[in-house]
């Protein structure tokens, strides 16, 4: 924006203004020829309006805008230990409900209105060059290095009298002329009023600049704690609001879990995850447990609350899925737990008057199994033997891990409730170092076991070319390409049983702490794997395992077996209180940052401030006739008046030698004060 010049100012601001009443009394000291306009107090205090109040406006609406409306204040109660808070809030920023487009444009509006003040800031400060021109013009100091043009640049409050004047004083000047002339003195003066006008426009403009950039939209979360939590209590299991996200067994397990065995394994009952009828043993809810293994084995292991909840309660409504999932979480590298988890606790929901996400996060106990496996094909000599190569349903493929487990793998194995051709397993314990098979009945955590198959997957001759997988050339020994297209291997796994409790905190995994269960609690998972349950979804899997070039087949295999035998067990499984929970939603503000808000708001109060002094002092001076009159010719028609100091400059130039021979080098006020007027 221009810089405007005080008289074409003015005229526009007297035409608007024009219904105001006239002062009735009049100053015969300004009643000279030209009349000059400025000398009137109603123009003066139309300068104090122009620069002071609005920019107090501003500061006053921006304070209101934070202060008086609807903000949103972070939670003020105690973090709850188990649950820290996901999203806090930053405490050097204001978060408003208001539309920050709105709030930036009554921010922009100071910068505008900065830049037009200039010029009725120096109206202002026109009194104290006024009384400068007096005092120094009453003196006996010389003027001959005088730059009026400078001065008109400066007293019309153009941007560029500062360049130009910063570029005299620290420049162009020449040393003998600083501070000794009057004129300079007065060019000086001025130079510093509209500095200061120019530096509190810049400052403005920072400051509403920097106000824009760091205000944003945000979503900021807020907590409430049902139970009313403080730090000196327990957790608690909540009941206000309680979802049921936590996992612990029936209790037609409870006398299970503490009765101690027999000295004969073999004589104890079987454990509560299996049901034996009429010398039939089946797992127990088997309905229920297959639609879990199925349907329920997730591969989402984090952002819960992203699902698609709609979709799976449709599913649960036509009895197609079970509101149970076992998803697999590693908080440890390598280690990689596989749980039973209800998501549906994950769900979250928009809230008339509370915003949207709204959801909880919570506290709660499940069980989870770890299995880890190594390549034992060497180990139990898994090789191809083939009788009869063109007949492919004659195929031979023997191994022995120990004595109590061989078999052929191009037979359908002999036990198991899932028989399937080319897959063996085996459940033993180590007596004085042998390998021995264990009754189902048998407790122990961890627990072993082998396995043995032969899938008929992929071609090795094609599958070593490009395989990435870390045990992909049969060279080792830990693939065999069995002929038929079979590929065999054989694993010797590890499986523990853990109780965890865990917190999901904004639909995801954060504290994840684990035990050993006992061992009557591994027994009860154990027993549907060892009776052969599954085998048909284990065989599946190691198909797809042999196919996987991102992991390895042992790696793979281990979380197969065990998401399949939490699935198996989830039958004696049901929902368990939450230890602690709290509400949590989303809420769309505007973020204010501190810093550079009230940076604006001082910056702005500082310019009203400085404006209401400068029209005090200007007041003040006005009651000295000379001051006033001084004024009047110094704001009026500035163009010809001023250049005409160029002309007088030089006049006294030529004369100045004469003068100085004459003895005279004394100058009258009068004669000074003509010469700006």
């Amino acid at each position: 924006m221009g810089p405007y010049t005080f008289s074409s100012l003015l005229e526009r601001m007297d035409s608007k203004l024009a219904f105001l009443p006239r002062f009735k009394k009049r100053n015969n000291h300004t009643e000279q020829a030209s009349a000059p306009r400025l000398s009137r107090k109603r123009d003066l205090l139309l300068a104090f309006v122009i620069v002071s109040l609005p920019l107090l406006v501003i500061s006053i609406l921006l304070l209101a805008f934070i202060f008086r409306s609807d903000r949103e204040i972070p939670a003020s109660y105690a973090e709850i230990p188990a649950l820290p808070f996901f999203d806090h809030p930053s405490r050097d920023a204001f978060y408003t409900k208001k539309d920050p487009g709105s709030f930036l444009l009554l921010g922009s509006w100071a910068s505008n209105i900065a830049e037009i003040v200039v010029a009725p800031f120096m109206v202002l400060f026109s009194y104290a060059v006024a009384r400068e021109i007096l005092q120094h013009a009453a003196s006996d100091h010389e003027h001959a290095g005088s730059r009026p043009p400078l001065l008109r640049e400066i007293m019309r409050g153009a941007h560029v009298g500062v360049w130009h004047w910063v570029a005299q004083k620290t420049y162009k000047r020449p040393e003998r002329a600083l501070g000794k002339e009057s004129i300079l003195r007065v060019v000086d003066v001025a130079g510093l009023g509209l500095f200061i006008a120019t530096l509190l426009t810049a400052m403005v403009i920072v400051g509403d600049n920097w106000l824009h950039v760091a205000t944003q939209p945000v979503d900021i979360t807020h907590y409430d704690d049902p139970t009313d939590y403080t730090a000196n209590q327990k957790l608690e299991p909540a009941i206000v609001g309680s979802y049921q996200a936590g996992f612990s067994i029936l209790d037609q397990c409870a006398v299970q879990l503490t009765a101690a065995l027999p000295q004969n394994v073999s004589t104890a009952p079987l454990p509560c995850s299996l049901n034996e009828t009429d010398g039939l043993t089946n797992v127990a809810n088997p309905s229920f447990v297959y639609l879990t293994l199925g349907t329920g084995i997730s591969q989402v292991s984090s952002d819960f609350n992203g699902l698609n909840f709609t979709h799976l309660e449709d599913e649960e409504r036509k009895n197609t899925a079970t509101p149970y999932q076992v998803v697999t979480y590693s908080p440890d590298a390598n280690v990689s737990h596989s749980l039973l988890f209800y998501p549906d606790a994950a769900v979250e929901y928009t809230v008339l008057g509370l915003g949207s996400h709204f959801g909880i996060d919570y506290v709660a106990n499940t069980t989870s199994m770890v299995t880890q496996c190594t390549f034992a094909t060497p180990e139990c000599d898994v090789h191809a033997a083939t009788t009869d190569p063109s007949n492919g349903n004659n195929i031979s493929i023997p191994f022995h891990c120990y004595d109590d487990f061989s078999g052929n793998l191009g037979q359908t194995p002999a036990t198991g409730h899932e028989r399937a051709q080319g897959w063996n397993m085996s459940f033993y314990q180590l007596v004085d170092g042998t390998p021995t098979n264990i009754p189902i009945q048998a407790q122990s955590n961890p627990f072993h076991f082998y396995i043995a198959t032969a899938v008929n997957s992929i071609s090795l001759q094609d599958f070593d070319s490009e395989s990435n997988l870390r045990e992909g050339d049969p060279g080792n020994g830990s693939l065999v390409d069995a002929g038929q297209g079979f590929t065999a291997f054989a694993l010797s796994c590890e499986a523990t049983i853990y109780d965890v409790t865990f917190s999901i905190i904004n639909g995801s995994f954060s504290e994840f702490n684990t035990s050993i269960s006992s061992p009557q609690k591994a027994s009860i998972v154990q027993a549907p794997l060892q009776v052969g349950f599954g085998q048909y979804h284990l065989y599946q899997a190691a198909s797809l395992a042999v196919l996987a070039n991102n992991d390895s087949v042992a790696e793979t295999m281990g979380k197969a077996f065990s998401q399949t035998g939490m699935a198996l067990a989830s039958g004696v499984f049901d929902f368990d209180h939450n230890i602690q929970q709290r509400f949590r939603w989303t809420v769309s503000v505007t973020k204010v940052p501190k810093a550079p808000f009230f940076y604006l708001v001082v910056v702005c109060l500082v310019y009203s401030v400085f404006g209401m002094v400068m029209t005090v002092l200007a007041l003040r001076l006005r009651r000295i006739p000379e001051v006033k009159d001084q004024q009047a010719k110094l704001m009026v028609e500035w163009g010809p008046e001023l250049l005409e100091m160029d002309h007088h400059e030089k006049r006294e130039k030529t004369t100045k030698g004469k003068e100085r021979r004459d003895g005279s080098s004394q100058r009258s006020s009068s004669d000074l004060t003509d010469m700006f007027s």
